[in-house]
C-alpha cells in the first residue's frame, strides 16, 4: 500500500479510537493522539522528532525535522486548556487574530510562537490531539506572525474527510516542498538567483593546457611524491623518514586551540576511563604498547580514533616497524586495508578469513590448508576419532576416507578453522597474530559497524590483538545506538600531524630518491626534465615550506588536518598549468632558488586542471554563491561560518554549534529558513562545517577550512577573481559589466567592479547591526590592498617587458 493510503487508514483507526474525547491529560494526549498523527498519519519518523527539548528554561513538546527543524508542536490537554472558536468547522484558512479571540488558544499560540522564535523554527502548531492549528511564526514578508493566517482542522473526523489537505500541507513530503508556505502566505519562495557568468561561456570550464615540461613534471611528481603510503609494498626507509608524530596542535590553524582539542574531548567523555592519545611528545604512548599485549587477555579490540586522512595508516606502519618492533618480533601481522578491498562484500567474516589465510601463506609461509598442518591442528580430534566406530584401522582405505570427511567438516567452518590454526601456531611457535583492520572509515557507516562487530568477534575468540581504525563521527553514531554501544572498548586517538612537517619530510624523501635514481642511472629517460632539474624544482618547494608561513597556513587550514588532502594540494601544484615550471628552472640555472608566490599556489588549488573555477571539481568553495535573487545572501555563508566559530569557541560549547542556533541567527539577520538551509548544505558538502547527528536536533562543528575561507581567502584577489564567474549578480546594471576576460589588467578591473557591487549589497544588508560577526567592510578593505598589490606587480611586469623590447631593438 502506498504511504498516502496507509496513512489515511491509520487516521481512520484513530478517529474510531476510544481515547478520543476522553479528556486525556497532556502526556496522554501526546502519546496516544499526537504521536499517532505525526508518526502514523503524516509520514514522519520518530527519528525526525525531538520531544521535551529544553532551551532557556522551557520545554517544548515536539520539534519536528532534522537537521533543520520544520515545526514545533505544543500539545495541550484534549479539549482543555484551549478550544478553537465555534463556527469555524469546515474552514481551513482562519486568521490568527480570530483564533486568539479565545484566551486559552491565544495563550497557546503565544507560547509556541516564543518557542519558534527562540529556536529559529518557521512553523508553530498547537494541538489538543483532535484539533490543530498551524501558522507561520517566522516570516520575511513584512506581515507579523500574529496577523497572518493559520491552517485549522476542527476535529479528527474533519482531518479524515479532508485528508488530502492534511497530507498535502503537513506530511513529511509536503513540508519539504513548502506547500504550507504557499497556502498561508500566498506567495512562492523567493525568486531564484540569476544566471552566473559561467553559463554564458561556451567552453566552460575548459581544460588548462600544460607545456611538455609541466606534463612531464606532473608525471614525475606522481612517481616520487603522490601519497606513496598507499602502495602495497612500502619500504622501512619510507616509514622511518616520512613519519610525523601526531598530536601537535597546529600553530597555523585559524580555529582556536580549544576547538581543536574539543574534537576528541567529547569522545573521551563518552568512554569509561577516557581515551588515551596514541602518541606523546616522547613518542608512542607506552600504554598502547602495553595494551597490545594485554588486549589478547581482555578479549577486546583496540580502537584507533581519528578523522579521515589524519595518518592512522602511517601511524600503524610506524608502530609495527619502528616503535613496537621488538614487542612484535614474534607476531604474525595480518593486515586488511579496506581502501583497496572490493566495495561489496557479502560475508564479511568469511572475506576477512580468506584475506588473512592468504597472508599467512604469502607473508609467513604458513598454509593453513596443508595436509600435515591440518592434521597437526586437529591432532586431538584425530585421536578422539580413532576411538569411534569409524576409527577402525583394520580397513586403512575406509579409515582414511572417514578421517578426510571428518577433517573436511572442520575445514568447511573457515572462520573457526583459522582460529584453531592460529591457536596451534601460538602453542607450537609462540607467535600470536596482530590483526589490523585499516581504512574502514572509507566505507559507509553501516559497513564500519559490521567490521567492528567482526573485529570484536575476532578479539573475543582468537589469540592475539586486534586493531580497528575508525573516525569520530562513526564512534558517536555507533556509541549511541550501534555496535559500539554493546561493548567496553579500549581507545586511543590519532590526532593530526603538522601538515608542514609532513610535506617537508615527503619532499626531502623525494629529493633523496631523485638524487639516488640519478646516480644509479635509473631516472626516467626521454623526458623534457632531468634529475638535476627535478632536484632544483624540489629545492624551491622545500624553501617555500620551510620559510613561507603564509603558504604553511594555506595548506594547513585548507586541509583541516587531513594529511592526505595536504599532499594532494602539493601534488596539484606540481606541474600545474598555473605555474611556470620553466621560470623555476631558469632561476635555478642562474644559481638561485625560486621563491614560490602565494598567488600561484592559490590559483593551482582553486582551478585545478580547468581554465575556470568549477564548484564541482575544485577543492575550494565559493562563499559568495547565492540561491535566491537576494544580494544580501552573498554574506550569509561567511556569516554562518563566523557565527559558528564564535559560538564554538565560547566556554562550554565543546566545539559544537546547534542547528537551532544557526537557523535562529540566520533568521535574526533577515534570511529565510530556506536560504539558511541551502547555505548550510553547501558548508557541509565543502567541509566548511561538519554535521553531527549525535546531539538532539543536530549540531555543527566549524573547521579550519571554513575559517580560512571567510577570514583569509576572501581578502585575496586571486580567490575573488576566480569566484566571479561562479557568483550570480542580482544587479542587472553590474551584471552587464561583468564579462569573461583574460588579461591581468582586465581581470583586475573586473574584480574592482565586483568588489564595488558587493560593497553596495553590504549597505543593503544593514551593516550597522552589532550581531553580524562577518564584516564585509573590513574584508573589502583588505581586498583593496591585495588588488592594489596585484596591480602594482602587473604594471611592473609590463614595464619590464617594454624595457626588454626596447633594449632588444637598440
Amino acid at each position: 500500500m502506498d504511504p498516502y493510503a496507509s496513512a489515511r487508514d491509520e487516521l481512520q483507526k484513530l478517529v474510531s479510537s476510544p481515547t478520543v474525547g476522553s479528556g486525556a491529560n497532556e502526556d496522554t494526549t501526546r502519546l496516544q493522539l499526537i504521536d499517532a498523527l505525526l508518526f502514523n498519519c503524516l509520514g514522519w519518523n520518530t527519528q525526525d522528532a525531538t520531544t521535551e527539548d529544553h532551551h532557556n528554561g522551557s520545554y517544548v513538546d515536539y520539534i519536528v525535522g532534522k537537521p533543520a527543524a520544520q515545526f514545533i508542536v505544543e500539545a495541550k490537554r484534549e479539549g482543555i486548556p484551549f478550544t478553537l472558536p465555534a463556527g469555524i468547522t469546515g474552514r481551513h484558512a482562519v486568521s490568527v487574530p480570530t483564533l486568539m479571540e479565545d484566551k486559552s488558544t491565544a495563550a497557546a499560540i503565544h507560547q509556541v510562537l516564543g518557542y519558534c522564535q527562540e529556536r529559529g523554527v518557521p512553523v508553530g502548531i498547537i494541538s489538543n490531539g483532535h484539533q490543530l492549528a498551524a501558522f507561520f511564526a517566522s516570516r520575511q514578508d513584512g506581515v507579523p506572525p500574529l496577523k497572518g493566517e493559520a491552517l485549522v482542522f476542527s476535529s479528527l473526523q474533519e482531518m479524515y474527510d479532508d485528508f488530502n489537505m492534511l497530507w498535502g500541507y503537513l506530511s513529511k513530503p509536503a513540508v519539504s516542498t513548502k506547500n504550507l508556505q504557499r497556502y498561508l502566505i500566498g506567495r512562492k519562495s523567493r525568486a531564484l538567483a540569476p544566471e552566473k557568468l559561467a553559463n554564458s561561456i561556451s567552453h566552460y570550464p575548459g581544460f588548462r593546457k600544460r607545456s611538455e615540461l609541466e606534463t612531464d613534471l606532473k608525471m614525475l611528481g606522481q612517481l616520487f611524491i603522490q601519497d606513496l603510503e598507499q602502495e602495497e609494498q612500502i619500504s622501512d626507509d619510507f616509514v622511518k623518514d616520512c613519519y610525523c608524530a601526531s598530536g601537535a596542535l597546529s600553530q597555523y590553524s585559524m580555529l582556536s586551540r580549544e576547538v581543536l582539542r574539543a574534537r576528541y574531548a567529547s569522545a573521551a567523555a563518552a568512554v569509561a576511563g577516557g581515551i588515551e592519545k596514541a602518541s606523546t611528545k616522547k613518542g608512542v604512548n607506552p600504554k598502547l604498547t602495553a595494551d597490545m599485549v594485554t588486549a589478547a587477555l581482555s578479549r577486546r579490540p583496540i580502537i584507533l580514533l581519528g578523522d579521515v586522512g589524519v595518518g592512522k595508516s602511517m601511524f600503524l606502519r610506524h608502530l609495527i616497524r619502528v616503535d613496537a618492533k621488538d614487542v612484535l618480533k614474534n607476531s604474525l601481522i595480518l593486515y586488511v586495508n579496506f581502501l583497496r578491498e572490493p566495495v561489496f562484500v557479502d560475508d564479511l567474516p568469511m572475506y576477512i578469513t580468506e584475506r588473512m589465510s592468504d597472508q599467512l601463506e604469502s607473508d609467513h609461509g604458513i598454509d593453513v590448508h596443508d595436509r600435515s598442518f591440518v592434521k597437526a591442528v586437529y591432532n586431538k580430534e584425530i585421536n578422539k576419532f580413532k576411538r569411534t566406530i569409524f576409527g577402525d584401522e583394520s580397513d586403512p582405505d575406509e579409515y582414511k576416507k572417514q578421517e578426510r570427511l571428518m577433517l573436511a567438516g572442520h575445514l568447511s567452518k573457515e572462520f573457526e578453522h583459522l582460529r584453531r590454526s592460529l591457536e596451534h601456531i601460538r602453542a607450537t611457535s609462540g607467535r600470536s597474530p596482530l590483526v589490523i583492520l585499516d581504512n574502514i572509515d572509507q566505507r559507509p557507516p553501516e559497513f564500519q559497524e559490521s567490521i567492528f562487530e567482526t573485529a570484536h568477534s575476532i578479539a573475543d575468540s582468537w589469540p592475539g590483538t586486534v586493531f580497528v581504525a575508525i573516525r569520530p563521527s562513526t564512534f558517536f553514531q555507533s556509541r549511541s545506538r550501534g555496535a559500539l554501544a554493546a561493548y567496553q572498548t579500549r581507545m586511543f586517538t590519532i590526532e593530526p600531524a603538522r601538515t608542514d612537517q609532513v610535506i617537508m619530510k615527503r619532499l626531502d624523501y623525494a629529493r633523496a630518491k631523485v638524487v639516488e635514481s640519478g646516480a644509479a642511472g635509473v631516472f626516467p629517460q626521454n623526458l623534457s626534465i632531468d634529475d638535476a632539474d627535478l632536484v632544483a624544482y624540489l629545492n624551491a618547494l622545500i624553501k617555500a615550506f620551510k620559510y613561507d608561513d603564509e603558504l604553511k597556513s594555506l595548506i594547513d587550514n585548507m586541509s583541516a588536518g587531513n594529511t592526505r588532502d595536504a599532499l594532494m594540494f602539493l601534488f596539484t601544484f606540481i606541474g600545474s598549468g598555473y605555474v611556470s615550471t620553466q621560470r623555476v628552472l631558469d632561476v635555478a640555472n642562474a644559481g638561485r632558488v625560486y621563491t614560490v608566490p602565494m598567488h600561484e599556489f592559490i590559483r593551482a588549488i582553486v582551478f585545478g586542471d580547468y581554465d575556470y573555477f568549477s564548484p564541482e571539481a575544485s577543492a575550494v568553495c565559493n562563499i559568495f554563491d547565492i540561491t535566491t535573487n537576494d544580494g544580501r545572501e552573498h554574506f550569509l555563508l561567511p556569516n554562518i561560518l563566523a557565527h559558528s566559530q564564535r559560538v564554538a569557541e565560547s566556554a562550554g560549547s565543546e566545539g559544537l554549534v546547534s542547528a537551532a542556533s544557526i537557523y535562529s541567527f540566520g533568521q535574526s539577520v533577515g534570511f529565510s529558513q530556506e536560504q539558511v538551509g541551502a547555505q548550510l548544505d553547501r558548508a557541509v558538502k565543502n567541509n566548511l562545517l561538519v554535521f553531527s547527528g549525535s546531539v538532539d536536533g543536530g549540531s555543527y562543528r566549524p573547521t579550519s577550512v571554513g575559517s580560512y575561507l571567510h577570514r583569509k581567502l576572501a581578502t585575496s584577489f586571486s580567490y575573488v577573481d576566480a569566484m566571479i564567474v561562479d557568483t550570480p549578480i542580482v544587479d542587472p546594471s553590474v551584471r552587464r559589466n561583468i564579462r569573461d576576460v583574460h588579461s591581468i589588467k582586465e581581470r583586475i578591473q573586473r574584480a574592482k567592479h565586483f568588489q564595488a557591487y558587493l560593497d553596495k549589497q553590504w549597505e543593503i544588508f544593514d551593516p550597522s547591526r552589532d550581531e553580524i560577526p562577518f564584516r564585509w567592510d573590513e574584508v573589502s578593505a583588505q581586498l583593496t590592498t591585495d588588488i592594489e598589490a596585484a596591480e602594482f606587480k602587473a604594471d611592473a611586469a609590463t614595464q619590464k617587458r617594454n624595457e626588454s623590447a626596447t633594449n632588444f631593438w637598440k
